[in-house]
């Protein structure tokens, strides 16, 4: 488990919160500087170790945002919601891979796992704000069929669609090889060369040397 401080990109500052095994799974906090307002994007564990990052930040928590439903990116997300008072926001096709997300922990691991308490649900691709400044939003069905990846303009979080040199499994529940084909590369259509992409797991990379490796596998 460790936290890590990624800079400032633009208005907004990037905070990693690495949870412990057997995930390893990178929880974000995105705060917009000028207002203070913050997000909490995949606490997938360690809801302590993400609330203390989160208080250390002295912002204003507004919600709690889902890349996808499976049971590392969500672990923390019921402690948190009582914690910061705030609400769970997911891609809508993504409320029956996190209604069976204890179940899959239990698969995994043995154990059962509480879900969010506040789950709200949005369709399509809309805008959604933090710090009156619109944060777009990508639907990239695959790895799961409500995955998101969230475009801050200098950085995007892009769950567990795509890791550097590696994408998402597509053998669980609502999984699909051919739609996350079909989500990889429109995904990199819609961001510029230097967008730097954190992934759910594993390290960061530029969208240029992305679409370069991405050529040679597609």
């Amino acid at each position: 488990m460790s936290v890590h401080h990624f800079g400032e990109f633009g208005d907004f500052s990037l905070t990693v919160v690495v949870t412990s095994p057997p995930w390893y799974e990178n929880a974000y906090i995105v705060r917009h500087r000028p207002t203070g307002e913050l997000v909490v994007v995949d606490p997938g564990g360690d809801a302590d170790t993400i609330l203390a990052a989160v208080q250390a930040e002295k912002g204003i928590p507004k919600a709690i945002w889902l890349t996808h439903g499976h049971p590392d990116h969500l672990g923390a997300a019921r402690a948190l919601e009582l914690a910061l008072d705030v609400d769970t926001i997911a891609h809508a096709d993504e409320a029956p891979v996190i209604a069976r997300a204890s179940e899959l922990n239990k698969a995994f691991t043995g154990q059962a796992q509480d879900g969010p308490a506040r789950l709200k649900t949005f369709a399509a691709e809309p805008g959604l704000t933090l710090g009156g400044v619109t944060v777009n939003t990508i639907h990239t069905p695959g790895h799961t069929p409500g995955g998101i990846c969230f475009d801050f303009g200098g950085f995007a979080l892009t769950g567990d669609t795509l890791f550097r040199h590696g994408v998402g499994r597509t053998d669980l529940p609502g999984g699909s090889e051919e739609k996350l084909w079909q989500s990889i590369p429109r995904l990199l259509g819609k961001l510029a060369d230097d967008t730097m992409l954190f992934s759910g797991h594993g390290p960061e990379w530029p969208v240029g040397e992305a679409r370069r490796w991405w050529k040679m596998m597609a």
